[in-house]
């Protein structure tokens, strides 16, 4: 299944109001090994932190480095429905100015009563300057927070899995997926006691910054991890 929802009809007579998006989920069965197992704890802290995503740890398939991102209350266009959502991230490390990088994948959510993880199949094309797929809804919110099959103990397990990968170039190559145990991450969400603080970074060439190369701030100290801002002609944003 391409897409993880479709529209649903619209009342009649009232056509131009945009309808809520039916969700559906295919059961992936045992066929489904994900390369990333991503546990969030406490999931519903991290809807109180109010929190517009969160990032997994980088994970590696086939020489590319790669992170799943989840969207707790995505809103598709013309609906009032929060989803949770997925996307599949990339870093431009690893990726050549010129090379365009196209991706297979499946997003999923672990069904526990099922025994088995459920979810959507997607593409992309992956490039240096556009490192993000697209959201893809796999359940509504509050379905989420009711169910007992995919929130245990007030957390939940998401995964993705890379089917398949060809790269653009002028040497035209495929690249051999190859598949390994899977990587297995734990987040734990506190409500409490975060740390803020602020980086300043002038940039006082910006406009002659090479674009097609990857360029970041220099390491900065918040509470106790080290980070660093990145940038390219699309977005600026913090790792």
């Amino acid at each position: 299944m391409g897409n993880c929802k479709s529209l649903s009809r619209a009342l009649l007579g009232k056509a131009h109001v945009a309808p809520d998006a039916e969700w559906r989920m295919q059961d992936f069965g045992k066929t489904h090994v994900p390369d990333l197992e991503w546990r969030i704890h406490d999931f519903s802290s991290l809807l109180e932190t109010g929190a517009k995503s969160a990032t997994s740890a980088i994970f590696h398939c086939s020489g590319y480095n790669w992170l799943l991102q989840v969207i707790p209350m995505h809103k598709e266009t013309g609906s009032e429905t929060p989803y949770v959502a997925l996307r599949l991230m990339t870093t431009q490390e690893r990726m050549v100015p010129g090379h365009t990088v196209h991706v297979v994948f499946e997003l999923s959510v672990y069904n526990h009563t099922k025994g088995m993880y459920c979810g959507c199949k997607a593409s992309y094309n992956f490039h240096f300057k556009n490192s993000y797929s697209k959201e893809h809804c796999l359940i509504p919110l509050q379905e989420l927070l009711k169910s007992s099959a995919f929130l245990v103990d007030d957390s939940c397990v998401f995964g993705v899995d890379i089917l398949k990968i060809d790269v653009s170039s002028p040497e035209k190559k495929a690249v051999v997926v190859q598949k390994k145990a899977t990587t297995v991450q734990n987040l734990f969400v506190q409500k409490k006691g975060f740390v803020k603080g602020k980086y300043t970074w002038n940039i006082n060439n910006f406009l002659e910054l090479d674009m097609d190369n990857f360029v970041r701030s220099p390491t900065f100290e918040v509470g106790v991890h080290k980070w660093y801002a990145p940038v390219t002609s699309q977005m600026i944003y913090i790792n």
